[in-house]
């Protein structure tokens, strides 16, 4: 969406949108990033690094998993345990909104942190692919109808100039869907190559993070909590720009009042 700035001396001229110029059109505030679920989150997280602490320090009780079970049981498959793991990753992509962290944490445990994130990324990219195709072919030319003539081309627009930028820090903030994205994407002008590029980037650290989450499990459990609260501490980062955003979107979206006649006029 190109913004109007008026210029008495040059006429109008184009700046380049900015999130804020969406944000007082009706934008909800995501379910990760509100108040009440943060707090939820953040208490269940403080519950758990309790609950770890009192275990180990005071009743000294061993919380070490023992993955090895679980890793033969994979190996037993042979050459098809990946094949059907990157299946798996890539279907519940396509059919969001099934949660990802569990089969990230999982391919962490069987293969590690090297093996277990190509395999992850293969899958995620695999089922963002096909979203995105799935949405592309059959509603990109049911969008004018759904959200309107001038609401579809403005969609268009913004992907066409900013759309990498949205997707890459879409894909990087803990508190968006990683499946939704692909297909909102495909509603869109946005070449196919350009969308799998940023995504690629934007997904990658949340996913080696997620797997080597996995894989400090069967190691190291205060790694995996370590790494829990970085995803804490990301959630309330997002949500404070989000809310900074939004507050000066809608203060600059704001009618000035007007001005009171001086006394006597």
């Amino acid at each position: 969406m190109a913004v109007v700035v008026a210029d008495e001396a040059s006429g109008p001229t184009l700046r380049r949108p900015e999130i804020g110029d969406f944000v007082v059109e009706g934008e909800e505030t995501p379910l990760l990033l509100r108040k009440g679920v943060l707090i939820t989150i953040a208490s269940v997280f403080a519950a758990l690094v309790a609950g770890y602490l009192i275990a180990v320090l005071i009743f000294d009780v061993s919380l070490d998993f023992d993955a090895e079970p679980f890793r033969e049981w994979v190996e037993d498959w042979g050459v098809w345990g990946p094949i059907v793991f990157i299946t798996v990753m890539a279907l519940s992509v396509l059919f969001a909104p099934v949660p990802n962290a569990p089969i990230f944490i999982a391919a962490g445990l069987v293969w590690g942190p090297f093996l277990g994130s190509i395999y992850s990324m293969a899958g995620m990219m695999w089922g963002s692919a096909m979203a995105f195709g799935v949405a592309r072919r059959l509603g990109r030319r049911h969008l004018p109808r759904l959200v309107g003539s001038k609401a579809a081309a403005r969609l268009d627009d913004l992907s066409t100039r900013m759309g990498g930028r949205l997707i890459f820090w879409s894909r990087m903030l803990p508190a968006v869907n990683f499946d939704w994205i692909s297909f909102i994407a495909g509603l869109t002008a946005i070449g196919f190559w350009r969308f799998t590029a940023f995504s690629f980037l934007g997904m990658l650290t949340p996913t080696i993070v997620a797997v080597v989450a996995g894989d400090s499990l069967g190691r190291d459990i205060r790694i995996t909590l370590a790494l829990g609260g970085v995803w804490v501490v990301g959630l309330f980062l997002s949500a404070l720009y989000f809310w900074y955003r939004r507050k000066r979107a809608i203060a600059a979206a704001a009618p000035a009042a007007p001005a009171e006649p001086l006394a006597g006029a």
